[in-house]
């Protein structure tokens, strides 16, 4: 059995970290652009609750880990949410010039909004993620005893 580097239990599961907060994003994400091209872009504002959605990337990332040791799948998942944070941010990014036009004396303060919206969602992802894995560790070392 060959092992590949994504799934080698010496490093990171890069597959189920990049794969899980993608298949997470996407819903969102449809839902975002249906809502927006329907005439209301300002749903993007609701991104603080969608950081939420980072408890199931944890969740998921924890018991579906092919990582050996618990402190790398934690590791992983807070990765994890980081990426899915990092996706919001983006999609963020995307829709707010949408939402009506931006003064020009206004533009610096939307940039800056939206690095803030970006790094906090980047910071909130992981650790909401590290969160839910961290209780899913934990249920497993129970389990185990």
């Amino acid at each position: 059995m060959s092992m590949t580097p994504s799934s080698s239990p010496h490093g990171l599961d890069l597959r189920i970290m990049i794969e899980t907060p993608l298949r997470q994003f996407v819903p969102w994400l449809l839902m975002v652009l249906l809502v927006t091209f329907a005439g209301y872009p300002g749903v993007i504002c609701v991104t603080p609750m969608a950081w939420l959605i980072a408890l199931r990337v944890g969740n998921i990332v924890a018991w579906r880990s092919k990582s050996e040791l618990s402190s790398r799948r934690l590791t992983e998942a807070a990765l994890a949410g980081a990426f899915f944070g990092f996706l919001q941010g983006l999609l963020f990014a995307v829709i707010v010039p949408s939402m009506g036009p931006i003064n020009a004396n206004e533009w610096t303060k939307t940039i800056v909004l939206i690095l803030i919206m970006t790094a906090v969602g980047i910071f909130a992802g992981a650790g909401l993620s590290f969160f839910t894995a961290y209780l899913n560790e934990q249920r497993r070392n129970r389990a185990a005893s």
